[in-house]
């Protein structure tokens, strides 16, 4: 077996291994959608420090349960083929364990996000988001990332950081760049920053990462993004 000689290879073979899991569990993709719901939720809901951590370890446990439970199929069909009895258990004891931690969360979910819903909204969330620049850029950034990794998954080529149907450094230096814009409407700062990320993505090509198509997708979704966010939180 070869090890990783850079972190950064360290982190494409992680990423290569929750792209499988994604792929090929279909029980996995519900866990991720109903994270991403329950995480956009948490902005509605008047929820404090602890309350989000709960929420956050609860969505954890389930999706590296789901994940470790892949792992142990992938090595007991590698071990037998057989409808071998000790597979069987193998394989019985981490669906157990991936059930325990979803009646975890679903403990979790009663006790925060049902009783907040007895609560009324705040408009106070949205406006603390909409007078912080920097939550805005989180948001940008996050759903950037996020478009990017599907992409790479639908594309079925690349690597989280390396390659793929569009580059996401040029996805996150052109969202930048358009955040920058919205937030200073400064000409000279907003100028210096597109000519970066314009040579960011020069970089992407010069280094046969990515060829130009891609790097045009990349920067459409950053820039698309970055407008979208700001756009909807400036009008609300």
């Amino acid at each position: 077996m070869k090890y990783p000689k850079k972190i950064t290879e360290s982190i494409n073979y992680a990423i290569d291994g929750i792209v499988y899991a994604f792929k090929t569990e279909r029980s996995l993709k519900i866990h991720f959608s109903v994270a991403i719901f329950i995480l956009i939720l948490t902005l509605l809901l008047k929820l404090d420090r602890f309350e989000i951590l709960m929420i956050f370890f609860a969505i954890t446990l389930v999706i590296l349960a789901e994940m470790v439970n892949t792992a142990i199929e992938a090595i007991v069909n590698l071990l037998t083929l057989s409808h071998h009895p000790l597979a069987k258990i193998a394989k019985d004891v981490a669906a157990g364990g991936v059930l325990i931690t979803c009646l975890n969360a679903l403990v979790v979910a009663y006790l925060i996000i049902i009783e907040a819903f007895k609560k009324p909204f705040y408009l106070e969330v949205f406006n603390k988001i909409k007078s912080e620049p920097s939550h805005l850029v989180f948001i940008m950034i996050f759903v950037i990332i996020l478009l990017v990794a599907v992409a790479k998954v639908l594309g079925g080529k690349g690597t989280f950081t390396r390659g793929g149907l569009v580059s996401g450094h040029a996805a996150v230096a052109f969202g930048a760049s358009t955040a920058i814009l919205c937030i200073t409407k400064n000409t000279i700062a907003t100028f210096l920053a597109f000519l970066v990320a314009i040579l960011v993505a020069q970089s992407r090509i010069e280094a046969n990462i990515h060829r130009w198509i891609e790097v045009i997708l990349g920067a459409l979704i950053g820039i698309l993004v970055s407008l979208l966010v700001f756009v909807i939180f400036a009008s609300y």
